[in-house]
């Protein structure tokens, strides 16, 4: 039995052994009856202490006593011995919700053992560890942490197949974790002699749509495009990646030359493939349908990343008329000293008002919000608005 449960069980059996069995029975006498024995008893005392002391005067004196002492029976005495058991049985459940809430022993044993892991572990104490961690999970199997330590110790020694079933299980049970998604892509790749299947696709696509900057499904699905030469596809991808990373990293340098051998691959000039302006947006705008009105402004809206709402960091106004429109947002378009060269993505929306306010409220047609747009794209990006009715 696991060492803290036996603790449990065993103070919960003394308790109740000294409850049911620790005191012989005797007759059940109110408590009121017992008063009335001592009293009399204690008269008798009094009268033979003191003779000159009237046997009525000690009535009196015993019966205004005895008027102070509250009524006790015997079923009061049950209920709380009652109350006690309860106690003790409350106690003892308690005690199990910590033990299943913090863990078992064995959960605390890791724990230690994780703190105490260094760089100068041995392999010994490592492997060690980590066949403690494969004992638990066969009895906790859908335990994230544990699954998450052997699944990346798995990479790390380029055992895919055990790794890719890990992180298979882990998207099961966490099917909105984009991290998680991604990992199970990644080693279903390596796995499968660096070919991605369908469902391996669908992870990394489903973490990139939760999370439009997850690095780990951009590179990946970059490097599957490359390779089944979508070089478009794979560009895509490594202009968001690269945009995350700042000019002089390891991470920089090596998407710069995978951009370059894709440009490359589809007779793009490198020299002149960036935009002019580094900072600079990129939109392609237009309606799903012509619209009924001819007259009202559009409003093409930026804002930092992640944000439907708040003070936008630029914007362009555009008449009806002027759609479709490619259009390239500057830091010449930014408000409020705010630039746009300064940021490595950012959220687009747009709408067409018909007063010629900058609100969106009753706006007829709106676009839907690109909460994740990277600045410096090499293509343009398409915002559409529909209309909302």
């Amino acid at each position: 039995m696991n060492f803290i449960i036996a603790v449990l069980a065993a103070a919960c059996v003394m308790l109740l052994s000294f409850l049911l069995f620790g005191r012989r029975p005797r007759p059940v006498v109110g408590t009121k009856q017992a008063n009335l024995e001592w009293l009399e008893m204690r008269k008798q005392e009094l009268l033979a202490d003191d003779p000159t002391l009237s046997q009525e005067a000690a009535l009196r004196l015993l019966e205004e006593g005895l008027k102070e002492l509250p009524e006790q029976d015997a079923k009061a005495g049950m209920a709380g011995i009652k109350m006690v058991l309860v106690g003790v049985i409350s106690a003892c459940a308690i005690g199990y919700a910590v033990y299943t809430q913090v863990g078992a022993y064995e959960d605390l044993t890791i724990a230690e053992r994780l703190q105490t892991l260094t760089e100068n572990s041995s392999d010994s104490d490592v492997q060690e560890l980590v066949a403690q961690i494969e004992a638990r999970l066969e009895q906790r199997p859908d335990n994230a942490t544990y699954l998450g330590l052997i699944g990346s110790y798995y990479m790390g020694q380029a055992a895919y197949p055990k790794a890719a079933q890990i992180y298979a299980h882990m998207a099961e049970l966490m099917p909105e974790a984009p991290q998680i998604l991604a990992y199970a892509a990644q080693a279903r790749y390596l796995s499968s002699n660096r070919q991605l299947d369908e469902r391996g696709r669908l992870w990394a696509e489903q973490a990139v749509s939760l999370n439009p900057r997850q690095a780990t499904a951009l590179g990946l699905l970059g490097m599957v495009a490359f390779e089944q030469g979508a070089y478009a596809e794979a560009i895509k991808h490594w202009r968001v990646l690269r945009a995350m990373n700042g000019s002089g990293s390891s991470e920089a340098a090596v998407l710069d030359d995978l951009l370059r051998q894709a440009e490359q691959a589809l007779g793009i000039d490198p020299a002149t493939s960036a935009p002019s302006d580094a900072g600079s947006l990129v939109l392609t705008v237009e309606f799903t349908e012509a619209p009924q009105q001819t007259s009202g402004t559009v409003f093409v809206v930026v804002r930092p990343e992640g944000m439907d709402t708040g003070m936008p960091l630029a914007v362009r106004r555009m008449a009806v008329s002027d759609l479709p429109a490619t259009i390239t947002l500057t830091d010449s378009d930014s408000m409020a000293g705010q630039k746009l060269s300064a940021q490595t993505a950012v959220s687009v929306s747009a709408h067409l008002s018909l007063s010629g306010s900058a609100s969106s409220v009753d706006a007829p047609y709106k676009a839907q919000s690109l909460l994740s747009v990277p600045i410096g794209a090499l293509e343009a990006i398409a915002v559409r608005l529909a209309p909302t009715q």
